[in-house]
């Protein structure tokens, strides 16, 4: 079984973003970063999906060689190989999930074929959940969105339990297919310090954005305008006893129309 991994690197979930109101997008230069939480949850899944059926697992992202950390994160895992995406070019620095997804499909097609495509359910730091869904289009193959868990694998099938806004289902699908990955689906492994080091020596294959023949006009959304929202205001504090604060605590709510 050979499974590819779609990963993006992110900023780091303890960083506070800080934005280029001029340009429209989110300061990264000097920032820490790290491989979006649910995508780890992702090569996890892939990983033991070939510890317990043979095969190999991939890591693909789109980005430029600082996102070779991201991708030696993968590696250090246990991943087998990894893939560079490098996007140079300025009309696309930051490509919306459309494009991402055209790249990535188009990339992936010229790597080999997969049995498995797995993704994060979304990355944290657009959150749209779009990606994983529209690369499933873009190669024209089935797709499972939000698994939780991974119940039955055969030849050529896959059985996952996924959840949606309302209850859970479980879902069988052909292979291949494009799987996105709850954070409850796993516990992503810590990576060695033998695989980290091996992982650091690694030469990854870099693929041109130019080689893809992707269509960069065609990204069909742009950002209008991002800031950063103004700060909260404290909270008032009531005081006394309690049942004078329940008194003025449902006055105040009243007044504000929210009973």
């Amino acid at each position: 079984m050979n499974i590819m991994v779609c990963i993006k690197q992110v900023l780091d979930n303890a960083v506070v973003p800080k934005v280029d109101e001029a340009n429209n997008r989110v300061i990264k230069d000097g920032v820490e970063t790290m491989v979006s939480p649910f995508d780890q949850h992702a090569i996890e899944a892939a990983l033991q999906l070939t510890e317990e059926h043979g095969g190999e697992v991939s890591v693909i992202t789109v980005g430029n060689e600082d996102s070779k950390q991201s991708l030696k994160i993968g590696l250090a895992m246990g991943a087998a190989h990894a893939y560079l995406v490098n996007v140079d070019d300025p009309k696309v620095e930051d490509p919306d999930a459309y494009i991402t997804a055209e790249i990535l499909a188009k990339a992936i097609k010229s790597i080999g074929e997969f049995d498995l495509i797995l993704c994060g359910k979304q990355a944290i730091d657009a959150d749209d959940a779009q990606v994983g869904a529209q690369l499933a289009e873009q190669l024209d193959i089935p797709q499972i969105t939000f698994i939780e868990e991974i119940q039955e694998v055969t030849e050529d099938k896959i059985t996952c339990k996924r959840v949606s806004s309302f209850n859970e289902q479980i879902v069988e699908s052909t292979m291949p297919a494009v799987l996105t990955c709850e954070k409850s689906l796993n516990e992503p492994r810590y990576p060695t310090l033998k695989r980290t080091r091996k992982a650091n020596k690694m030469e990854i294959p870099v693929i041109e954005l130019s080689s893809l023949d992707v269509e960069l006009d065609a990204q069909p959304t742009r950002t209008v305008k991002l800031y950063t929202p103004p700060e909260r205001e404290g909270g008032e504090v009531i005081t006394g006893e309690p049942e004078e604060i329940g008194v003025i605590a449902v006055q105040k709510l009243v007044e504000a129309k929210i009973i």
